[in-house]
């Protein structure tokens, strides 16, 4: 068997999942570099999961780590399906019923991140609205524009549901 460190490809594997399924408080870019970062988030995914914590990718932590992979790109396929009824973008003044579940998880992302906001749970896309995607696209350090699209969405439903998976959420 080879060691994982001594195969680029298969590091930029590793790195991708973990960006997606790994802490998103330790970037990992996918360079096919087994960097300090990438140990860590390694280190923190085993920590998670109840692993051994090495630091180092063994067979189990690849098995667990390629099947939250694959859960998640199987659960955005279902977000992706079930909000097909939302046509992108969302602009200002907009009135959609998907609002009223995008409104909501920006006012608690937002309340996560420590701003300050009088987002209300409703069918519009208010100045409100709109203040609260100017402020989670610089978070997420993405083009600063009004509107919400399908990238920032599924930003948003990513961190969200990390968010509850750990438990940060108080319901």
């Amino acid at each position: 068997m080879y060691r994982i460190y001594d195969i680029p490809s298969a590091i930029r594997e590793v790195q991708i999942y973990l960006s997606l399924v790994g802490n998103p408080d330790i970037f990992v870019a996918p360079s096919g570099v087994y960097d300090e970062n990438t140990r860590l988030s390694v280190l923190d995914f085993q920590r998670s999961e109840g692993l051994l914590e090495s630091g180092a990718v063994d067979y189990p932590t690849f098995v667990r780590l390629y099947e939250l992979y694959a859960l998640s790109i199987e659960n955005e396929a279902l977000v992706r399906k079930t909000d097909s009824f939302i046509t992108f973008p969302l602009l200002p003044g907009g009135h959609s019923s998907g609002l009223i579940h995008i409104n909501g998880m920006i006012a608690r992302l937002l309340d996560y991140y420590g701003y300050t906001h009088n987002l209300r749970q409703s069918g519009f896309y208010s100045s409100e609205t709109e203040l609260g995607v100017k402020a989670l696209r610089e978070i997420y350090g993405l083009e600063d524009k009004e509107y919400i699209d399908e990238i920032l969405y599924m930003r948003m439903v990513r961190d969200h549901d990390s968010m509850e998976k750990f438990g940060t959420f108080n319901s």
